[in-house]
């Protein structure tokens, strides 16, 4: 690199630009924080400009440092090419931080984590497992890499692969005596309803399904946690619209039972988003290996 300059100093002023943060990026490189601001008062002491303008605990780019964040960014990405045409993946390093939407976690996530494992036993893994909305919120402040869930993209600085779907049905504990017959959308609204937390995406679909029979008046349980919904409706507490393949395969055949309805449920649709500048090489492999999980999984369809 030219006149002492050092592609670690550039990929750590990249990393506090896009993340607008010093700890972040030391994270996001497997580093420390005194590392990054070494490599940071290095690589301004060479290009003899301040690259950020430091208030407090706040930071933020300098007019030279948003003049130098897309240069920085081609050379960030000419070191992934580097990396990717390389024989293997012991050179990746760093953290990738991955949010997924529970029914994801619960099929094929562990799959896809343990094939990152394998090809590149360098690189760390964090996992954040959690409702879609908050997902799309952290991928939005720049709190993750790469987002598994339901819904679309932030807005148009990031990338949106559509993924595959899941069909719903209604369920609930045999004893309630809902199988096996068609129910209606009246008599399932006198049962309490077990659904994701105010604001979901499924939480959405419920009212919706209902209020096109004309019904507003529901007892909704709001959950955060898709095992918490399956365990409270198997004890009886209410009726919940679930995955019924997932189901299954997790639980066996008995421990809920789907309810027949004349209107169907739509099915539930994940994509995964990433960063549309993402330089690393490790996102796309981890979307093909995501890609290849979703093939073989019964529970998806395409």
């Amino acid at each position: 690199m030219h006149a002492g300059i050092s592609l670690r100093q550039i990929e750590s002023f990249y990393w506090v630009a896009r993340l607008q943060s010093f700890s972040a990026a030391a994270m996001q490189l497997n580093t420390t924080q005194p590392a990054i601001s070494n490599r940071i008062r290095e690589l301004e002491a060479h290009l003899g400009v301040q690259l950020f303008a430091r208030a407090g605990r706040s930071i933020s780019l300098t007019p030279e440092g948003r003049d130098f964040v897309d240069l920085a960014e081609r050379f960030v990405e000419l070191g992934d090419e580097l990396t990717r045409r390389g024989r293997s993946g012991d050179g990746i390093s760093g953290v990738l931080r991955i949010g997924a939407a529970d029914t994801i976690a619960l099929t094929w996530l562990p799959r896809l984590v343990a094939e990152l494992s394998r090809q590149y036993p360098r690189l760390n893994v964090e996992l954040l497992v959690d409702l879609s909305i908050h997902i799309q919120s952290k991928l939005a402040d720049g709190d993750l890499d790469i987002g598994f869930l339901v819904g679309s993209a932030p807005n148009a600085d990031f990338v949106e692969v559509p993924l595959g779907h899941v069909a719903n049905s209604w369920m609930c504990a045999p004893e309630l005596g809902l199988a096996g017959r068609e129910v209606t959308p009246e008599e399932l609204a006198t049962h309490p309803i077990v659904t994701h937390s105010r604001g979901s995406h499924l939480h959405r679909t419920i009212k919706e399904w209902f209020a096109a029979a004309g019904i507003v008046r529901l007892r909704l349980h709001g959950c955060s946690s898709l095992a918490s919904m399956i365990e409270m409706t198997a004890a009886g507490l209410g009726v919940a619209v679930l995955p019924p393949k997932m189901i299954h395969r997790l639980y066996g055949p008995g421990r809920l039972a789907a309810i027949t309805t004349r209107s169907a449920l739509p099915p539930t649709q994940f994509c995964c988003i990433y960063p549309r500048r993402a330089p690393l090489a490790v996102y796309e492999e981890t979307i093909r290996i995501a890609g290849r999980e979703i093939a073989i999984d019964s529970c998806f369809e395409h």
